[in-house]
């Protein structure tokens, strides 16, 4: 007999030998104890992936020990669903299941306890895995295991909701009680970009009631977002800092809990303290933002987050986006999570829980590509019946054919404005139920945007790519009636790194020190051009993931906004705007500038250089 037909026959004797004997027939067998691995893989998942983070969430640990679970559950389900049809003995049945599982569900675990590990030895530990199983599953060795692995994950799970909802009740009654203390309400418009609203000149009436605040309060007409995606900016928003120093710059950084934020400060000075989001992948739990916040609602638990935190299901979610050109993402994504109207209604639930005054921040995603207006919005500034379809398309277009994105642009704006107009009358019904609770008068609302958007301006579309004007300018209004004047136009250009100082000064001074920054208010409290104030610098580092074309693409780039000029470092060369004669910046005046742009450039190097 020859080497190969030796080990051949030597593999069918040890198969015989382990899985040759009767076939298993206890419920125990094919219910139980498979299950109980199901549970455990995903109590494992679970808790791994959420209690590494910087900060313990018992809530979102029990959320996230119970979707892991049901997954795995629902997985092993389908493999033995499988299995079964193709069975030819039981046992044969159960070592396929067992084997779909384990290829499924252990890569997972391998993943997140193991990251690095090559494939190959991910592969083969679900390999033995599967066979280890089969063997215990056949041989009747696993006793009550099973039960026990089924209760744990559970228990696990109601002690951490438990845990959650006592610790937010007994942050709430260790608050201070602050006297007279207004509210505070912070509404982030994700993907805003100042020029598409009607108080900062826009053609189109987008936004006839946030025009109506800023009539009634403060507008800073240049207000300069620190980044140009969401993750960067709304760290700074929190911290005063910049990117680079609060060191959330890629999309793997978090928050970390040992930095002061706004919502800790808040706490200190008496508020309840909540923040609702709609974009769960940045503005999230998994970045460290509920850090400082009593309740954070973050709405992974919708069918959508659920969907997309099934590794099974995201992978044919994403086959389907390439196969549709992002249909499939549009659908079943972050857009079908919390709209405006959702997002404005939980908040107004949860405050009218208590007296205490409260801080609370919004992050409203409707103008955020894919732009997917409610139907009655949709064309509101269009006639073009597949416009609803082409927005969904637009980013993928952009990707893949620039004529064609050239061509759609309009359709894509329309949507993005019809979208605006959605967000705006959110906020009227916000404002307006907070009205009816006798709440609105001791309010301060705080409008504004984490960062802009392109619309082809210079070359590309979306956001995160660049550092112009169209992708950094934000609107900022600061409004309450008989406290911050009205009809005020600042256009001194300003950094949003600024809003906690600004929220602290006009609430709680004496938290000012736990932050960085230089309160707004002093630009609407005095009557003295503001000569002397700080020139935002946004940054934004290196992201290539993106199309070639991007400036970050293979290098980050940074900025410098002053009352007259914008500076940007890009792709190893200098570029200088003269925005207020040139708002698309269109034309660089670098070498026609060069004593102005080789002053900007040295200001930049010298701040960079306070940073090293």
């Amino acid at each position: 007999m020859s080497e190969s037909g030796i080990w051949k026959s030597r593999l069918v004797e040890f198969c015989r030998k382990e899985f040759g004997g009767r076939e298993p027939t206890r419920a125990r067998d094919l219910v139980i104890f498979p299950l109980g691995i199901s549970a455990t893989a995903g109590l494992i998942l679970g808790v791994w992936s959420e209690a590494h983070r910087h900060f313990l969430d018992p809530p979102f640990i029990a959320y996230s020990v119970a979707v892991d679970v049901c997954v795995q559950i629902v997985i092993l389900i389908l493999a033995l669903a499988i299995a079964f049809i193709a069975r030819r003995k039981l046992w044969s049945g159960i070592l396929l299941a067992i084997l779909f599982f384990c290829l499924l569900a252990i890569p997972g675990l391998v993943k997140v306890i193991l990251p690095g590990v090559a494939h190959w030895l991910v592969w083969l530990i679900a390999l033995l895995g599967a066979f280890q199983i089969t063997r215990s599953v056949n041989s009747h060795r696993h006793s009550r295991a099973g039960a026990w692995m089924i209760a744990v994950p559970i228990l696990v799970a109601l002690c951490a909701l438990s845990y959650g909802r006592a610790r937010e009740i007994s942050m709430r009654s260790a608050l201070p009680n602050p006297p007279n203390s207004p509210n505070v309400l912070v509404i982030i418009v994700d993907s805003l970009r100042a020029d598409h609203l009607s108080p900062y000149g826009y053609s189109r009436d987008t936004s006839p009631y946030v025009n109506q605040l800023a009539q009634q309060g403060v507008l800073f007409e240049n207000a300069v977002a620190p980044s140009s995606w969401t993750l960067p900016s709304h760290a700074s928003m929190l911290t005063g800092l910049y990117p680079h120093e609060a060191h959330v710059e890629l999309e793997k950084d978090d928050l970390s809990a040992n930095l002061p934020t706004l919502g800790e400060a808040m706490g200190k000075a008496g508020y309840r303290t909540a923040a609702f989001s709609a974009n769960y992948f940045m503005f999230s739990r998994d970045h460290g933002f509920m850090h400082g916040f009593s309740h954070f609602e973050g709405y992974e638990q919708s069918a959508a987050g659920i969907l997309e935190k099934i590794p099974l299901s995201e992978f044919i979610f994403t086959k389907l986006s390439h196969l549709t050109t992002g249909v499939a993402g549009a659908f079943f994504g972050l857009k079908n999570a919390a709209g405006a109207d959702k997002i404005s209604e939980d908040a107004l639930d949860w405050i009218a829980q208590g007296r205490r005054p409260f801080f609370v921040v919004l992050n409203y995603f409707d103008v955020h590509d894919p732009v997917m207006p409610p139907a009655t919005y949709q064309h509101i500034y269009t006639t073009n019946a597949d416009a609803r379809n082409q927005s969904m398309h637009f980013e993928e277009n952009c990707d893949s054919e620039k004529a064609l994105c050239n061509k759609e642009r309009q359709q894509f704006i329309d949507t993005y404005d019809g979208s605006m107009r959605f967000v705006d009358d959110s906020v009227r019904h916000l404002l307006s139920q907070l009205n009816q609770l006798g709440m609105l008068q001791n309010t301060i609302v705080v409008f504004t945007s984490d960062h802009g958007q392109e619309f082809g301006d210079h070359g590309f579309f979306g956001h995160e790519k660049s550092l112009y004007r169209q992708e950094i300018q934000v609107p900022l209004i600061v409004w309450r009636p008989g406290s911050i004047p009205a009809s005020v136009r600042i256009t001194t250009p300003v950094s949003l790194t600024d809003l906690p100082a600004t929220v602290l000064d006009l609430v709680s001074p004496e938290q000012m020190k736990t932050l960085p920054g230089r309160s707004l208010a002093e630009l609407w409290r005095s009557s003295e051009p503001a000569s002397e104030w700080h020139n935002p610098m946004p940054e934004l580092a290196r992201l290539h993931w993106f199309d070639k074309d991007a400036p970050n693409y293979n290098g980050p780039v940074r900025s410098i906004v002053t009352p007259d000029w914008q500076y940007i470092r890009q792709q190893g060369k200098d570029l200088l705007f003269d925005w207020k004669a040139d708002p698309a910046e269109a034309n660089d005046l670098c070498a026609s500038q060069p004593v102005v742009c080789a002053d900007l450039r040295t200001q930049l190097q010298s701040e960079e250089a306070g940073h090293q």
